[in-house]
């Protein structure tokens, strides 16, 4: 297990060889900082034993970022550890990366799930945050038998309040990738190069792809704070969208009919819509 905090780097890339600071490029957790205003820790584990002594530092949360790698040339006949190679969960304080692909020995599920980790994802009570999440949900159900409840929808909320008060029939379900939400809200896109995005997930990661990996999961939750507040500054305030697994429409308080997907969108009245309402139970 490795504990990487995050300070060292940060300074490296926010300054110049001359020593002048550079506006960065892109968004990285690397440029945040703790609600207390430390720097993020990130712990890149590569054992079932650090993995599980690691999860267990997040079973207090309510919020989490879920996201996961794996291998590119991965199929559905693959193994496991091809398919499923990466799990990133993060809090507002540190990341952690659970190397599954590394895991030794690998017989079967019980090498490689650590059951902290799997109680985690599937309590309802501990929102996972995340894009296209059910789909990496479903591929948590299929090769490693976590079945997650409390996973959220980061696209609902995003339409949601981009929408609601100006053209709420844009309003649906249709994802929205995480680096443009990102950009939107804080000005600055992920890092997306190919080469690491698509790189080589069963071997032991390098410099760059714990950076990526570990951005990903954490913007999760900064996208989630930063939206949720907007959406609570609306007037009148529409519902928080509801966990991504009960399928329920996302709700919108208008006074206008509005013309929408009925499986997608619920147009409420103001005052019909419970105040500080959040649908994720």
């Amino acid at each position: 297990m490795d504990s990487i905090k995050s300070h060292f780097a940060a300074q490296q890339l926010q300054k110049d060889t001359a020593g002048n600071p550079v506006t960065p490029e892109f968004w990285s957790h690397k440029l945040q900082k703790s609600p207390e205003g430390k720097d993020i820790v990130v712990h890149y584990c590569r054992s079932l034993k650090s993995s599980e002594d690691i999860a267990q530092l997040f079973l207090e949360d309510d919020l989490l970022g879920l996201d996961l790698e794996w291998k590119a040339s991965a199929s559905a006949w693959g193994s496991i550890q091809d398919n499923v190679s990466l799990i990133q969960i993060a809090n507002r304080h540190r990341i952690a990366l659970f190397h599954l692909a590394l895991f030794k020995p690998a017989r079967g599920i019980a090498d490689l799930v650590p059951p902290t980790l799997k109680r985690i994802i599937e309590d309802p009570a501990i929102t996972k945050a995340g894009v296209s999440i059910k789909a990496d949900c479903t591929r948590l159900r299929k090769f490693l038998k976590i079945d997650a409840h409390g996973i959220f929808e980061l696209s609902h909320l995003y339409k949601l309040i981009k929408y609601c008060q100006s053209n709420p029939k844009l309003i649906n379900k249709r994802l929205v990738n995480l680096s443009e939400q990102v950009e939107e809200h804080f000005g600055l896109p992920l890092q997306k190069e190919e080469t690491v995005r698509c790189s080589e997930w069963t071997a032991t990661l390098n410099y760059r792809q714990v950076q990526y990996a570990a951005s990903d999961s954490y913007a999760c939750v900064c996208l989630y704070d930063k939206m949720d507040a907007k959406r609570q500054a609306l007037d009148p305030t529409p519902p928080l969208p509801a966990h991504a697994e009960l399928n329920i429409p996302i709700r919108v308080v208008c006074k206008a009919p509005v013309t929408a997907d009925l499986e997608e969108v619920e147009v409420v009245q103001p005052g019909d819509a419970p105040e500080n309402s959040k649908c994720t139970i």
